[in-house]
């Protein structure tokens, strides 16, 4: 039996339907628990996951899981230059002790968000909007990282459609190619080759 287990926190819904897709696709199939939680937003974030933490640690579930990993996906909520919410080693300070059961603490973050990293797949996104060949306007999103959720937003606006956050995206991201969008956004593929470390 694998010894190694996973803590997932997400910022919202949406990274959830993500990130569910992602691990299906590209994490190996093998033993290895993953507990995800919601952390419902980064306001306070530090604090939402030192309590998400501790109750995982509290609950009589996880207490067979003796080499927890816990893994923090949340947005930047800026380009590279905003330095991260979360304090990583505060936190590896107070949880990853001697006799511990928690080994390590990352984070995965979206630069500027987690809709920034869709526009790797632009043409899916034309696609999943029925956008016409001769209306497809490359050019406006080349340059991705000056791209967030407010401009899916305006792209599903000029269909006449609405982007809806949360569980309602699945329906997009499932059209998407999550391997042409891994392909493209470093974070995601060291994200991938962390967790299949952790896979035996």
């Amino acid at each position: 039996m694998n010894p190694n287990s996973i803590l997932f926190l997400y910022e919202g819904e949406t990274e959830r339907e993500f990130y569910n897709i992602l691990f299906q696709t590209c994490v190996e199939q093998r033993s290895i628990r993953i507990t995800k939680s919601n952390m419902h937003g980064v306001g306070n974030i530090n604090k939402k996951v030192k309590k998400k933490i501790a109750a995982f640690l509290d609950d009589k579930k996880s207490m067979g899981q003796n080499k927890i990993t816990v893994i923090v996906a949340h947005d930047r909520d800026g380009d590279r230059a905003t330095e991260s919410k979360l304090n990583v080693m505060g936190l590896k300070e107070q949880f990853c002790l001697k006799k511990s059961r928690v080994e390590d603490i990352w984070e995965v973050i979206a630069t500027k968000d987690l809709e920034t990293w869709l526009f790797h797949d632009v043409e899916g996104l034309f696609d999943f909007l029925n956008i016409p060949q001769k209306k497809r306007n490359y050019a406006k999103y080349l340059n991705v990282e000056s791209l967030n959720n407010v401009s899916l937003s305006s792209l599903f606006r000029t269909c006449d459609k609405l982007y809806l956050k949360g569980d309602k995206a699945e329906g997009l991201l499932l059209k998407l190619d999550i391997r042409k969008i891994l392909a493209k956004v470093p974070e995601l593929q060291d994200l991938v080759v962390q967790i299949n470390s952790l896979c035996i």
